[in-house]
Formats: structure tokens, sequence, C-alpha cells
């Protein structure tokens, strides 16, 4: 029977888990065997996706919901034998509002986080002033841009669409999204489909209006703000994705309560020693235990190492590093320091959700929508809010609303830093201010994701670059996570699959070289 090939995978979050479960999927498939252990630094699976009931109602800490546009996610739950389990947002009330000068604003039906495709409700919007539409409207006759070189959201929409565009409707909507400030945010990072747009039909706007009508057969219901008719999630919360990969992962071992501390390149060697590693002075190595240089080219006779905290190990014909790019650099820092010193450079910011349960009959508002987002010029002390018993159905029992506030990012360090007693007072006087809410909530449950959402700065696709070609000199080493290129979970979903597929391929190599070497040997 031939050695299973080991994988270990850095990361219990969506990402890691999907890497490990495309991974079974392939070794099932296709017959060689491999032996794949995950490793969480936590208590649970999940990473920033953790749904909990309490009392009734269905709490997110994370992402409620992911997006139907990019099919990742589905597919894998279709796998997964979860698909039934997939709801849709509530029909009846799918639009959002900006908050703009005491009020409650809602978003024009068709206009799409910075651009409209209905004129007509673009017109009729108390959102914006004429002054501000009418060099919205301008934007059809704004020159393309000449220069392929990244640029700022914030420059973005300035071009084309004027200052109040961005600060009364871009930045609150892509801040909801991002909690970024989009004038270090990359539009081609960010929002490749604006900058597609432009290059395609010279404006956004008329590139909008000319797809809208050449789909209009196929669209589904329109939608106020960002396209809510195309948010999905799950009957018992985005949790159910990942308890369904553990379910159907037995051949999977997670190790819970595992915090790596070093990854190390090893080669393998026939003398009583075992095991030669590079000199990795982070990991406690010492230089004479270089190997010659012949055996550090030879990648058949190269495998990994994860050392942990406690002074376990794990040895590994590859490893996934399928965490955050902060969290990634010390692990390969002495086996590989440029990379590092890249993966550190991604910056991150802090957020918080605060989840609050009320009586329906305790908040004035309508809650006629799915949340509101608040521009940061008006310098409240929240991102957004959503109504998620709105929303989404099975999130409150009768008679009570959910409701989920998001503190943190660019603009908001100092909520984010604030003990749960502050932040929960800030956040109860803030939706008194939006929603008129008098009484106290009747429970309420914080969840802080500290340095969780990467910023993708101007020029963030030219490193994601630069590190992929580095990575290609350290055969058996992948990363994958929000770092990269996508910070939804179908994102997550889809390079982490994309990065099981390299590996399973680098490991079918690696035993055709060993099996074709054995022959070898064996006819000398």
């Amino acid at each position: 029977m031939k050695e299973k090939k080991k994988i270990v995978i850095v990361g219990g979050g969506i990402s890691g888990m999907a890497t490990a479960y495309r991974l079974s999927e392939l070794s099932r498939a296709q017959g060689i065997p491999v032996e794949i252990t995950v490793v969480e630094a936590g208590s649970r699976l999940g990473g920033v996706i953790e749904s909990k009931r309490q009392d009734g109602f269905l709490l997110e800490g994370g992402p409620d919901s992911f997006i139907s546009e990019k099919p990742a996610a589905q597919e894998l739950a279709k796998r997964l034998g979860i698909a039934n389990e997939i709801i849709g947002t509530n029909d009846k009330f799918r639009r959002s509002f900006i908050y703009k000068k005491g009020n409650l604003i809602p978003v024009p039906e068709g206009f799409y986080l910075i651009a409209p495709s209905q004129i007509r409700a673009f017109l009729q919007t108390h959102l914006l002033d004429w002054r501000t539409k009418f060099r919205m409207g301008c934007e059809v006759f704004i020159p393309k841009r000449s220069t392929n070189e990244d640029e700022s959201v914030a420059n973005f929409v300035r071009r084309r669409f004027g200052k109040a565009t961005l600060e009364e409707v871009a930045q609150p909507m892509i801040g909801g999204i991002y909690t970024a400030d989009p004038e270090y945010l990359s539009l081609e990072a960010t929002m490749p489909q604006f900058l597609e747009l432009e290059r395609t039909y010279g404006s956004v706007i008329k590139g909008l209006l000319l797809r809208r009508n050449a789909k209009r057969k196929n669209s589904t219901q329109s939608a106020s703000g960002p396209r809510y008719s195309l948010f999905l999630s799950f009957k018992e919360g985005m949790k159910e994705l990942v308890d369904s990969v553990v379910k159907n992962s037995p051949d999977v071992r997670f190790k819970l309560n595992a915090t790596a501390v070093c990854v190390t390149r090893m080669s393998r060697s026939t003398n009583p020693f075992g095991f030669f590693s590079f000199p990795l002075k982070a990991c406690g190595y010492d230089k004479k235990t270089i190997p010659p240089t012949s055996l550090l080219n030879s990648s058949r006779n190269q495998c990994w190492q994860v050392d942990f905290e406690n002074g376990a190990t794990l040895e590994a014909d590859a490893v996934c590093i399928a965490l955050s790019a902060c969290q990634a650099a010390p692990l390969v820092i002495s086996v590989a320091p440029h990379l590092a010193k890249q993966l550190a450079a991604i910056p991150y910011e802090s957020v918080a959700t605060v989840n609050l349960a009320y009586k329906r009959s305790d908040i004035p508002h309508k809650l006629d929508g799915f949340g509101f987002v608040v521009p940061a010029i008006t310098k409240r002390k929240i991102v957004a809010c959503s109504f998620s018993s709105v929303k989404f159905d099975g999130r409150a029992p009768g008679g009570m609303v959910l409701l989920r506030v998001f503190v943190g990012g660019a603009f908001h360090r100092e909520i984010y830093a604030l003990d749960d007693n502050e932040m929960t007072r800030t956040v109860t006087d803030e939706l008194r201010h939006y929603l008129g809410i008098e009484k106290l909530p009747l429970f309420t449950s914080i969840s802080r994701y500290p340095r969780t959402m990467p910023q993708y700065q101007v020029g963030h696709l030219d490193m994601i670059r630069s590190i992929q070609a580095q990575l290609s000199d350290f055969p058996g080493l992948y990363l994958t996570g929000n770092a990269y290129r996508g910070i939804g979970v179908p994102d997550c979903i889809k390079w982490a699959e994309s990065a099981a597929e390299a590996m399973y391929t680098f490991l079918k190599e690696k035993r055709k070289s060993a099996d074709l070497n054995s022959v070898k040997g064996s006819s000398k």
C-alpha cells in the first residue's frame, strides 16, 4: 500500500476548511490517499463565521450572508448536500437606507453602490440634491482614463461622479463592505467591475444601462442598495456551512487549541538523523543544520514541519497557511523573509458587531428595509446597522426584532477600542438617534474581530502577484484566505479550492517522481 501524502492546513476558518474539503474530494475521486490535518489556534472552527441561538434569536457574529453572483459558496453547499437549507432575503422590504441630515433616506431603486441604473428613480430620490444629480449625470461625458495604473476608489468616484457622490453615497456603501477609507482602497482589487465598465463603454452609467437593458428579460426583481435580491444565507445561520464541512470530512483531522508558531522547510535524508532543516533562527535552529545544496534543490526530498506553541510538531509534504496575512508573516519569516515582509505589509482593520434584541413595539421606525449605512462625514459613531430579522426569516421570535450594528474599521477605531459596556452604551445611544428607540434592548451580544479586515490598498494586486511569484521558490507551501483576492465568503471558498487543487497536483507530481525513481533504483 502506498504511503499517504501528508498535508497540514494552518487555520480553521472557512478558507482552511474549504481547502481541506476540496482536498478530501480530490483524494476520494482520484484514488491518491492523503492525510489531511487542519490546525486551529482557537477553541472552535469557522473563524469569523459565528452563529448562535439565544432566547429564540439567531445571532451572527461575522458574515450573515453571501452573494449568489459569485457561485463558489452555493456550489460548495450543493456538494455538501445542504442546498435546501439556503434562504434568500425577504421580498417585501428589499431596500436599504443612507443616513442624511437626521433622516434615513432610501437608496434609489437600481442604484449599484456608486452609480444609478434606473434614471427615473435616480431623478426622484431625495438622497441627492440637484447639483449632485447633475454632476453625476455628467459622468457619461467624462472621458475614460488613458492610463492603466491602479487608482484609489475615492479618486475614481471623484473623477467620474464628483466629490459629493463620494462623501454621501460611495463612501458609506463601500465602507459597509470593506470598513476602509476609499482614499487608499484599490479600485482594481475591490471594484474591478466599475473599472471594466469605464474601459469598455467609456462610462459607468452608460455601461450599467446597456447591460441592464440587455438582461431585463432575465433579471431578478429590482432592489435598492447593494443588490439585496442576490444575498443568501442558511436557515440556521452561516455556521451551517462550517458544520456541514466537518460532518462531510470524516477523513480530515481537526485539531483545536493548536497554535502554530513556525513553518520549517526540511529535507529528507537517508542518514540516521532522519531530517535536516534550514537554519531558522526564529524557530530555534542553528546554521550547522544546513544540508548540502544539491539536497535542498531537490523538491522530491523536501518536506515541511509545523512547530507549535506547546512544543509539538507536525511533518507534512505540503502546508497551506489559511490565516490572515499578518498571522502568516511570522510563520514564514525565517524560511522566506522577503515574503514575510510583504505579507506583513498588508494592513488590517478591526471590527465588532453588536447584536441587539428588542420588542417590536419598542422601535418606532417602520423598519421597512434591510438596514442603513452612515457616511463618515457625519462624524457619527457606527458604520452601519442591519435589520437582521427583516432581512432574513427565522432570526427573531414573533413580535421581536434583531438588529446588528457594525463598529470599528478605518473611521471608528476609537469605538472598537471601548470596553463592552461603553460600546453597548454608545451603540444604544446611536440607535436612539437613528430609529427613535428609547427602551433598552432585551440583551446585547458583542463579537470582536481584531485585525480581520484586510485593506486592499492601491497596488494590492501587484503585491499579490509578487507574493505568488515568491511562493514558486517554496514547493509545497501555499497561502489562502481573505488577504489576497476577495474578502467575501464565496471569494474565500473559490481561492481555497484553487489552492487545494494546486496542492493536489503538486503531490501527484511528487508521487510520480518518487515512483519513477523507485523503478530506476530497482532496475540497477
